[in-house]
């Protein structure tokens, strides 16, 4: 009896652990040899007091219209599947959105609808929810850093947008950009030019 509950001990201590460690295993995959997007941002609502140390992002990506909508999907589906491409300016854009897992691509990115407004002529306006809307960062640094990225992402004249590592549907925020900076390099360069 005492050696069946030491096995069971055992196997449980390794289900505990493994679980965890295949978690990270498979971000630290996808971080390393995913495909890379740049998905442009959008200005987002001031920051929450409660919401953490991170900069919140919002996607020109998160809205596809389309005439032809997978008739499975429907409002607030939880589990989507978008597939994505690049525009002329190497700006990720949405190709198709479906229910099922695509099989002959590794191009896109497990996601879920928020909402799907339904238009004339059989066309659809998907609004999409991506599993990486937080940028997170140094908790001194991700104060400035969303006010940074908030102002950029106003500016008309700036070009913000996100670094994404995607591989079969798993995705990771690499960084955000702002002309072409990581933010961490312009907050940086923000804090030494307050001090001259």
């Amino acid at each position: 009896m005492k050696k069946l509950l030491l096995i069971l001990f055992i196997i449980t201590l390794i289900a505990q652990w493994a679980v965890p460690a295949k978690m990270i295993w498979q971000k630290e995959k996808v971080w390393r040899s995913g495909k890379l997007f740049n998905f442009r941002t959008e200005p987002v609502d001031p920051a929450h007091p409660f919401k953490g140390r991170y900069i919140t992002l919002n996607f020109e990506a998160s809205s596809f219209t389309t005439v032809h909508l997978d008739t499975a999907i429907g409002n607030y589906d939880p589990e989507v599947y978008v597939l994505l491409d690049v525009d002329k300016d190497g700006f990720a854009k949405v190709h198709q959105v479906v229910k099922h897992k695509p099989a002959n691509t590794a191009d896109y990115v497990k996601a879920s609808i928020n909402y799907i407004n339904r238009m004339e002529h059989d066309s659809a306006m998907v609004m999409i929810h991506y599993p990486f809307a937080e940028f997170y960062m140094d908790e001194f640094k991700a104060i400035k850093a969303e006010d940074v990225y908030r102002e950029s992402t106003i500016d008309s004249t700036q070009k913000t947008y996100a670094v994404v590592s995607i591989m079969n549907g798993d995705a990771i925020v690499k960084d955000v950009m702002i002309n072409n900076k990581p933010i961490r390099q312009v907050v940086k360069e923000m804090g030494n030019d307050l001090k001259k």
